[in-house]
């Protein structure tokens, strides 16, 4: 998702609500839930390069190259 667009989103509900993320993706579960409730700490941007691991996990390698990006990061935390 691009930063327009989710501006576009959020620019139509209350301002003043909380805004929480959610993952249903099984390697965050544990238990019996049926999905990861995760809360927003910091909202930034970094450089980097979109590469996958061995495993084929996505991941973003750090530092200025000549195949890295700006991308917007949002740290989250499942402790609040």
């Amino acid at each position: 998702m691009k930063v327009r667009e989710l501006q576009q989103r959020l620019s139509k509900l209350d301002p003043e609500l909380d805004v929480l993320c959610y993952s249903e993706d099984t390697k965050l579960i544990t238990g019996n839930m049926g999905f990861r409730l995760l809360d927003i700490e910091n909202v930034d941007t970094t450089q980097g390069e979109h590469v996958r691991l061995d495993d084929g996990t996505p991941y973003l390698e750090l530092g200025r190259g000549l195949a890295s990006v700006t991308v917007v990061t949002l740290k989250v935390t499942s402790d609040f």
